[in-house]
């Protein structure tokens, strides 16, 4: 009987769902702003900020405190003809601060077809901090910047 309830044990333990921390929760919900930011549904990406947000874009002079501040500049940053787009995220680094509050800082680019070209932009560093509130985890501090060129 030992044996069965080994085996047993052994199953439930296999079978048990993988429960994800705040640091996976975190970058699964950024990974949603990537998602987003190939559309041109700037409704979508503003949902994912929280109302209080501190934002500064690539081409950001003032510091941002408000949804459609956020709204705007993303209007302003990808309406029009893009042809394809993709922005690719990599070199993540997450830091739980606390069970609801996660900084990530990376490297990102995006790919835009352009007359036929592929025309890429980056790479950028961006930093965020997200929080869940409530169920929800969003962006409450974002920052992005172009990476620098290296010195000789």
């Amino acid at each position: 009987m030992s044996g069965r309830i080994a085996f047993a044990l052994s199953w439930l333990l296999v079978c048990a769902p993988v429960l994800a921390g705040p640091k996976e929760e975190a970058l699964a919900a950024y990974q949603k702003f990537f998602d987003a930011f190939t559309t041109d549904n700037h409704d979508q990406i503003v949902r994912l900020f929280a109302p209080d947000a501190l934002f500064y874009g690539t081409r950001s002079t003032e510091l941002v405190t408000t949804r459609e501040g956020i709204r705007q500049y993303f209007v302003e940053a990808l309406t029009g003809k893009r042809g394809e787009v993709r922005a690719t995220p990599f070199e993540q680094a997450a830091l739980v601060l606390s069970e609801s509050v996660v900084a990530i800082s990376g490297k990102w680019q995006s790919e835009r077809t352009s007359d036929g070209k592929m025309v890429t932009a980056g790479p950028s560093r961006n930093t965020v901090v997200l929080q869940k509130r409530g169920d929800q985890w969003l962006i409450v501090q974002f920052h992005n910047s172009p990476t620098p060129n290296r010195r000789p």
